[in-house]
């Protein structure tokens, strides 16, 4: 798992060290930096997969990631330990703009397995890729222009097998109720929740035991829920079609076509038979969340932004229980997620919550919740949530300025 982070110059993240552990709740106020930490961990297990212009282009290119006003290039490292070997991803990004506001960047990113180091550096010139040291890369399934790093060394494949299967999940209501439609043999439930009813359908087809175990922990979650099931639904695509007359140039235009694809439906006690689009929220995000979770092939990095979104405190508490019963069968697995539930915390150890405060410049700090220097005091009378609620992370911010200070 990922041991330590480090992020210079990222976002609000102009200089941010960071411990972390299997199961990791950040909190902290709204534009804190907690997204910004989950950002940065998932730029780093990407890149052991994909070239930096495939995650860092358009609206994510490194002229709006690196933190306003600062000097110096952006750097993201990770460290950690796999199967008891040394890991680290190290991604540098230098940026700058042309008299014509063109943004150019040069990027390296190293990466380490044991005693094996790998660098490669790529650079774009007015957003147009002009040199790569990576190999000559392998088209991404489905005629996409992103390309999928190719590794010729054996330690590169084994640290992209333990990074690269990140996920950063931002679940949304809508995707996650909507009916749909796969034409791959394994359906895969996207970052945003879509293709829920056909991974689920597919689950319950061809690992029922899967399935069962998702409808039980959903059930342990919502009392109120009796049954997860499917049924079919008519599900509209929009989709490219290429028309060619008289052997004159083919001209592209867009078709809505019909296809038979699964609907989520779900028992509650006392109202059977409800269309997920009915459903509750909360209920959703939790059946998003462990269908992620049990669904193969599952992630070793999870990354969650809002765990707590739209849940009772007991349903808080026992999603967490879920979560925790998931990792001891998943030991690859390891989960960061954010919160502003002092309820949630309550079910962390305070050496499990990282919070994260502003600065008078903007920038974010971060301390354990064990590192506030009245911790031994209250350890044993007062639980993460509740010393929280107390303390606040006025204390961050003090301790982080009284370190520069003294830097």
């Amino acid at each position: 798992m990922i041991q330590q982070v480090s992020f210079t110059n990222f976002k609000s993240l102009r200089r941010v060290d960071a411990g972390l552990g299997r199961f990791m709740v950040i909190v902290g106020p709204n534009g804190s930096g907690k997204t910004s930490i989950l950002d940065g961990l998932h730029y780093l297990a990407q890149a052991t997969r994909w070239p930096l212009a495939t995650l860092m282009r358009g609206v994510f290119a490194p002229s709006n990631l690196k933190s306003r006003g600062s000097s110096g290039p952006i750097q993201l490292v990770a460290t950690g330990s796999f199967h008891d070997v040394t890991a680290e991803v190290r991604i540098i990004v230098e940026g700058r703009d042309d008299l014509n506001g063109n943004a150019s960047w040069r990027g390296t990113v190293v990466r380490r397995w044991g005693d094996t180091v790998e660098e490669t550096s790529e650079a774009e010139e007015g957003w147009q890729l002009v040199k790569s040291s990576d190999p000559q890369p392998t088209p991404r399934p489905g005629g996409k222009k992103d390309v999928l790093r190719t590794h010729g060394l054996r330690e590169m494949a084994e640290l992209a097998k333990e990074l690269g299967f990140a996920r950063k999940l931002r679940l949304d209501i809508e995707r996650l109720a909507a009916a749909s439609y796969s034409d791959e043999e394994m359906p895969r439930l996207d970052t945003d929740g879509s293709g829920l009813a056909s991974v689920l359908a597919d689950a319950a087809a061809r690992t029922p035991e899967v399935f069962q175990s998702i409808q039980e922990a959903a059930r342990q979650v919502i009392p109120t829920l009796e049954r997860i099931r499917t049924r079919r639904a008519k599900v509209q695509r929009q989709e490219r079609q290429e028309i060619t007359i008289d052997g004159e140039e083919a001209i592209q235009r867009s078709v809505d076509r019909f296809y038979w694809g699964q609907q989520l439906v779900l028992d509650f006690k006392g109202a059977p038979d409800v269309p997920a689009p009915l459903a509750s929220e909360g209920t959703l995000l939790v059946i998003g969340l462990l269908t992620a979770l049990w669904m193969e092939p599952r992630p070793r990095l999870l990354l969650l932004d809002d765990i707590d979104k739209a849940l009772h405190p007991r349903a808080q508490e026992e999603l967490v229980t879920q979560i925790r019963k998931i990792l001891e069968m998943a030991p690859e697995l390891q989960v960061i997620a954010t919160s502003h539930s002092p309820y949630l915390l309550d079910h962390f150890d305070a050496q499990d919550v990282l919070l994260t405060a502003l600065l008078p410049d903007g920038s974010t700090a971060c301390a354990r919740l064990a590192d506030h220097p009245d911790f031994d005091r209250w350890k044993s009378t007062t639980r993460s949530g509740e010393l929280w609620s107390f303390v606040g992370e006025d204390w961050v911010a003090q301790k982080a300025s009284a370190a520069q200070e003294h830097g």
